[in-house]
């Protein structure tokens, strides 16, 4: 049960991570092209998130991903 668990448990930080890289390359894309993506705008939502708790948690998660060493 144990190995299950730690299976799911790298299965899940493995999607988390793959999630919030596309989410990165996202904003990089609509920065750079400077328009949404297929009606996407990654970056407009984390502007209206603003300082709502939500968008602190965005804005940390993103930069733990491009410190985070392996």
């Amino acid at each position: 049960m144990k190995e299950k668990l730690k299976k799911f448990r790298e299965l899940l930080t493995e999607v988390i991570a793959s999630a919030l890289t596309f989410l990165c390359l996202g904003i990089v894309v609509q920065l750079l092209i400077n328009d949404t993506l297929l009606g996407w705008d990654p970056v407009g939502n984390v502007r209206n998130a603003g300082s709502a708790f939500i968008g602190i948690i965005s804005i940390v998660l993103l930069y733990i991903l491009f410190i985070r060493k392996k």
